[in-house]
């Protein structure tokens, strides 16, 4: 029935502050832009061979936890990724193995929404499977 994860939606305050997040500091392509009265309102960026991150702008939106605490951007190479960002201002944790034997680091996008960069390992649990004993 369910054959993947299309998208996340994100409501933002600002989407041309999104845009340039996302597409110059994250450098997921913008595949598409929704409009409204010809003004920019919404964008679409890809972040794999078909999976995005979608955004729609709401001025007076307040980022809260509605239960989804995160989304995880998967990266081939997590230090180059930690330096890249950070060469362009973003701010990222230390990279840490996480218990489930996965490279990972956090940030926030410019409204507070956390994001994972993840990197995967041979010993990665989402490979192998198994129970994992949680460390936080």
């Amino acid at each position: 029935m369910i054959t993947r994860l299309a998208h996340v939606c994100l409501n933002v305050r600002d989407i041309q502050r999104t845009i340039a997040f996302y597409r110059d500091a994250l450098g997921l392509p913008l595949h598409f832009q929704f409009t409204k009265g010809g003004k920019v309102m919404g964008a679409y960026f890809r972040a794999g061979r078909d999976n995005f991150v979608e955004a729609f702008e709401k001025p007076d939106v307040v980022v809260q936890n509605s239960g989804i605490t995160h989304f995880c951007l998967e990266t081939a190479d997590i230090d180059a990724a930690i330096r890249e960002l950070a060469a362009k201002g973003v701010a990222c944790t230390e990279k840490k193995l996480g218990c489930d034997r996965s490279w990972q680091t956090w940030l926030r996008d410019p409204d507070g929404n956390a994001i994972e960069l993840h990197q995967y390992t041979a010993q990665s649990r989402q490979f192998l499977g198994g129970d994992v004993e949680v460390d936080w």
